[in-house]
């Protein structure tokens, strides 16, 4: 996984700058200047510094790419919740949209999650997801590798990647690949997933999107909604964290009910992960997963 790459070229005028000052410092020592040379030098080293913020996904102000190479976006307006809690590295998975990735960006960039989104991977590179995290200066990587998407990532290299972003936590949003097992060995407890129904209701292979919300409505059901689990080796088996009920109407279509369950999707979904970031996950014994309440610690959801 090339990010350090990917933001390079994201960086170009940087780069353009490096190579420039290099070549002007190679000449001042053909021509014994110095002064000048000591000068170049150290503006190569300053250069290079900003390469290599740029390259890492993560700038000094802690959001996106170096400032430097990313457009304008909004800055984080109030510190985020979690006192005494360091601020987590997000990356989120999509195939599509990405409406839950943006509502957790806006969060994060809000302050009311307490983290921060260093990277994005797709299977499809020109989907709204991808678009969306290019415009906020958040590298995008390609996995996996496939003839349609030859720029793609090996899972040996996603998993050398992640481990050079310090990534903390793996956010499914709308990914429709099934998460390699060496992924879920290397982040155990750590990778959720939002599924559009209550699961293990209508999930596993096959159960995404309108096919979902037509399989509810087809089976008579009253009550739909999304649901937060922990990713497991399969489908949609992994532990529920969150869940929230959505009535189905007697009249309603596939695209009304998948409109009302997206709408409750980016609510809880955002609440999860905050208390994900904030170390608010507990383990019962029997391995359920809780969400301990932040006001009172004795209270779990």
């Amino acid at each position: 996984i090339d990010v350090r790459g990917a933001a390079a070229v994201a960086c170009g005028s940087a780069a353009a700058a490096t190579a420039a000052v290099a070549s002007a410092v190679a000449g001042a020592e053909a021509g014994g200047a110095s002064g000048v040379r000591r000068r170049l030098q150290s503006s190569l080293q300053r250069a290079r510094r900003r390469l290599r913020r740029a390259a890492s996904g993560l700038g000094p102000s802690g959001v996106g790419a170096s400032p430097a190479c990313r457009p304008p976006v909004r800055q984080a307006t109030t510190q985020a919740r979690g006192v005494g809690v360091e601020r987590k590295r997000l990356v989120v998975f999509v195939s599509g949209g990405g409406s839950n990735f943006r509502a957790i960006h806006d969060a994060a960039l809000g302050g009311d999650v307490n983290g921060v989104v260093v990277a994005l991977v797709t299977d499809k590179p020109g989907c709204g997801g991808a678009e969306h995290a290019r415009g906020n200066g958040i590298p995008v990587v390609v996995f996996p590798k496939l003839k349609s998407a030859p720029e793609g990532v090996s899972t040996d290299e996603l998993l050398n990647g992640l481990r050079e972003l310090r990534v903390d936590f793996i956010l499914l949003a709308g990914y429709l690949k099934l998460i390699p097992v060496e992924l879920v060995q290397a982040y155990p407890k750590s990778i959720l997933n939002i599924h559009p129904s209550l699961l293990p209701a209508f999930g596993g292979k096959g159960y995404y999107g309108l096919k979902v919300h037509k399989a509810v409505i087809a089976s008579g059901a009253r009550y739909s909604g999304p649901t937060v689990h922990f990713v497991d080796e399969h489908y949609d088996t992994g532990r529920t964290l969150a869940q929230r009920v959505v009535p189905v109407q007697a009249n309603d279509t596939p695209e009304q009910l998948a409109t009302r369950v997206l709408h409750e999707e980016h609510q809880v979904y955002v609440e999860a992960v905050t208390a994900l970031c904030e170390d608010r996950i507990v383990w019962r014994e029997d391995g359920i997963p809780l969400i301990r309440s932040q006001t009172n610690p004795d209270e779990y959801t």
